[in-house]
């Protein structure tokens, strides 16, 4: 059920038209990895270790937007949508400094921990 629903995400893409060669990054989740998604991409897929330490920022950006509409508490569809986009909206330059800026910080603590979880 999670494949499926994952790989609708997947098709909403396909609106946008996306003119460059893109690159997926994503780790060996079954959902990720099953042959409904697994059918869709016709671009490059980064192997990525499921274990892996998660340095990747848009986690951090995820997380603001998922906080946005926990906050927001929707009650449907066109809501969802509506906080979803004021909140991607609102991430400001300077948070996405921030995060950039942390990640000679987040690589110590991973190399530190010898790949195991950080605070990040």
């Amino acid at each position: 059920m999670r494949a499926r629903l994952f790989l609708l995400d997947l098709k909403a893409t396909d609106s946008l038209k996306m003119t460059l060669k893109w690159m997926f990054q994503q780790h060996s989740d079954p959902k990720h990895t099953s042959k409904w998604a697994t059918s869709w991409f016709q671009a490059d897929v980064i192997k990525w270790p499921v274990q892996s330490p998660d340095l990747n920022l848009i986690e951090n950006l995820w997380s603001d937007i998922k906080n946005a509409v926990f906050d927001a508490k929707p009650k449907n569809a066109e809501e969802l949508w509506n906080v979803i986009q004021s909140a991607w909206v609102g991430i400001s330059v300077r948070r996405c400094q921030m995060l950039v800026d942390s990640m000679p910080h987040r690589c110590k603590a991973v190399i530190r921990n010898k790949g195991c979880i950080t605070k990040y």
